[in-house]
């Protein structure tokens, strides 16, 4: 069925919607490691082969500075473990804050260390949510964990150099796998476990890297989005989304850092991670929300929400879809101007959007919402999509978002319309 999509969204609008402003963020954890803040943490162990270093510096060792460090901060937590017994080994630091915001993002920089060639290289670092303060996080051998949490190595030589882990408590409805996810699991967006996948080869190649498709002895930043209301958790690494899944319940408690290493093989003291700069963002949806949408065949309106910084300089948005119809694709549109069309070009839903309507279907833009039933896209504030070639955003700009999406009705395909989300950016 042909939709207003296939066209230019160039339409009217019904009436005078007036535009919001970013909502307010509460930032709940901040720690640059510039002081020893052990005393903010509880710490789990497996066989307690290791140490945690809450003043460590790297930068004196001979590691650069993290990239979101201020000038002069060198230093940041060192993890070891497994060092002298031969042992698996595990440790997760947990932050003492408990969260339960709706919506909140961890972020943290992650420098995993190893000695190329080296024996006991293999080992995971974590960031994870939602734990309980006293379960170590292991992605495998054996599986252990609460909440949620991804790990990853550095060089690339596991075969799971890749996973994630979901509560069994909060499993959705209809589910079957829990704990550390299969990855054929549709959370993992078709990228796979391994660091030579297509995926991670283009995210990490090497050089800087050293080893291609790993994060190994370079900085990464890792994010984890948590959305409590559409159920949705989503992962990136340096920017990109890697892995977003749905989940039951809330991932309420503990966020946590830590390094496990699952063989027994020691290392030659060249094996550890260092966390630096982390901080977790509660209240971190942006906008306000307006024009209602109508129910999709999963018999519920898909909602739209963005996640990030209010400022235009800090160039960071993300804008997520959710309660979406599984295997269905869809795209964000965006436009200066809000509005309000029924059922244009014969589609189930509202067009919120008005005037020039920009539309996010560059590579990587058209997105699937395959069994998660939402799906995100990081925005560039610089290259905003508009008819006539992309527009920067400046500070005063306010900018109306909405997610389009392929439908199924009694009388066959259709499409749909998320509500509209509109932000003005600091």
């Amino acid at each position: 069925m042909k939709t207003s999509l296939r066209r230019p969204l160039i339409l009217a609008a019904a009436g005078s919607i007036a535009a919001a402003t970013a909502s307010a963020q509460i930032t709940l954890i901040t720690d640059n490691f510039e002081t020893n803040s052990s005393a903010d943490y509880t710490v789990a162990v497996s066989a307690g082969d290791g140490a945690q270093d809450f003043s460590f510096d790297y930068v004196a060792a001979g590691i650069p500075a993290a990239p979101r460090s201020a000038v002069g901060d060198t230093k940041g937590l060192r993890l070891t473990v497994n060092t002298t017994q031969g042992n698996q080994d595990a440790a997760t630091c947990f932050h003492n804050t408990a969260i339960t915001a709706d919506v909140y993002r961890l972020r943290v920089d992650v420098w995993n260390n190893f000695t190329p060639g080296g024996t006991g290289t293999t080992e995971h670092a974590h960031v994870g949510v939602g734990g309980d303060g006293a379960t170590f996080n292991q992605i495998f051998s054996p599986i252990s964990g609460s909440g949620a949490f991804i790990g990853f190595d550095g060089d690339g030589d596991s075969g799971s150099d890749y996973r994630w882990f979901r509560d069994p408590n909060n499993t959705p409805v209809g589910e079957t796998d829990s704990t550390t996810l299969p990855n054929t699991h549709p959370s993992y967006l078709g990228n796979g476990s391994n660091n030579t996948g297509a995926f991670f080869q283009a995210l990490f190649p090497a050089p800087p890297s050293t080893v291609a498709g790993s994060p190994g002895n370079i900085w990464t930043t890792v994010d984890i989005e948590v959305d409590n209301t559409a159920g949705l958790i989503s992962f990136y690494f340096d920017g990109t989304l890697t892995y977003q899944g749905s989940f039951a319940n809330r991932f309420d408690g503990l966020a946590s850092l830590g390094l496990a290493d699952v063989f027994t093989s020691v290392g030659d003291g060249n094996q550890f991670v260092v966390f630096d700069n982390f901080e977790v963002v509660a209240g971190g949806g942006l906008g306000s929300s307006y024009c209602s949408a109508n129910a999709n065949s999963t018999g519920v309106a898909g909602a739209m929400s963005a996640t990030g910084a209010p400022t235009a300089a800090a160039n960071d948005l993300t804008l997520t879809a959710s309660s979406l119809p599984n295997n269905s694709f869809g795209f964000f549109i965006v436009s200066p101007n809000q509005g309000f069309v029924m059922n244009p070009g014969g589609s189930s839903g509202n067009l919120c959007l008005s005037g020039a309507i920009g539309r996010y279907v560059g590579p990587g833009q058209i997105q699937n919402t395959l069994g998660n039933g939402g799906f995100s896209l990081v925005a560039d504030l610089t290259a905003i999509p508009s008819p006539t070639g992309p527009v920067a955003t400046n500070s005063g700009d306010t900018w109306n978002f909405q997610g389009w999406f392929r439908d199924s009705s009694p009388t066959g395909p259709t499409s749909n319309f998320t509500n509209g989300l509109s932000i003005t950016f600091q």
